[in-house]
């Protein structure tokens, strides 16, 4: 008997509905023989829950004035289109390799999440630990910091107000991206827990939010289309994703 599936793409897939209905008829069969499988995809459908309870607010906000949509609809809705097209053919090839019981090739958009988990991870792991270098630049040098970081990032860098869930900003950090320059913003609260914010250059698309593997250190990461976010913590899934939310919603009314 094969083990249960590590293919995230297709997974997710079958979560998110977007599977034709034999390949979900076959995926479903599939879930009955791996207990494994079936509860990566409980857990799956409740972090989803927890990202519409933390994003509806976002979701429902009106769209500001300075984002003419008609304007790019046609082009959005062919890049849609064609995006959507190699996404089938993608699932509908690993499904068949997954259901000899082998591993598919993660999609390239799935490397790259995984990438920037990865690297987000490394970063909040390495940068908490420390106490005296913890960041580069203090947050009593916000404007300075800000500055810098959004030239060397080629995007508008934000420091968002995490107060209300009781972090404070101590300040930022240049770091290597997969695609160039990134940067970290390290905020603590009162007890001394550390959270971070990890943005990177995005490939133009928005990306929905999601979680990555379960960790200690837990990291929800998105993109909107020019910088790709990944919140990093030691806290649950409820917290993190309501501090994610808070952090989306800063960057969609100050960009």
């Amino acid at each position: 008997m094969s083990t249960a599936p590590s293919h995230e793409a297709l997974l997710h897939a079958y979560v998110d509905d977007q599977l034709a209905p034999t390949e979900r008829a076959h995926f479903e069969r599939y879930l009955v023989e791996h207990p494994l499988a079936d509860e990566r995809v409980a857990s799956y459908r409740r972090q989803r829950e927890l990202m519409r309870i933390a994003f509806d607010a976002v979701l429902h906000e009106p769209v500001p004035e300075r984002i003419h949509v008609g304007r790019h609809r046609s082009r959005f809705a062919a890049t849609w289109r064609a995006a959507a097209a190699l996404a089938w053919i993608a699932f509908g090839g690993a499904l068949g390799w997954l259901l000899r019981g082998e591993f598919a090739t993660l999609p390239a958009q799935r490397a790259a999440e995984t990438e920037l988990v990865q690297r987000a991870r490394m970063a909040h792991v390495i940068y908490t630990a420390e106490n005296r270098r913890a960041v580069e630049v203090a947050a009593s040098q916000e404007q300075d910091m800000i500055r810098w970081l959004s030239k060397r990032m080629n995007a508008a860098v934000r420091v968002p107000n995490l107060t209300e869930f009781g972090f404070q900003a101590l300040g930022g950090r240049l770091l290597p991206g997969d695609h160039g320059p990134a940067c970290q913003i390290m905020y603590q609260n009162a007890a001394g827990k550390r959270l971070t914010i990890y943005l990177a250059r995005a490939d133009g698309a928005a990306r929905p939010v999601r979680f990555g593997d379960e960790d200690k250190v837990h990291v929800v990461f998105w993109s909107d289309g020019t910088l790709a976010f990944a919140v990093s913590g030691e806290l649950s899934n409820d917290e993190l994703a309501r501090i994610a939310a808070a952090v989306a919603r800063d960057s969609r009314t100050r960009g």
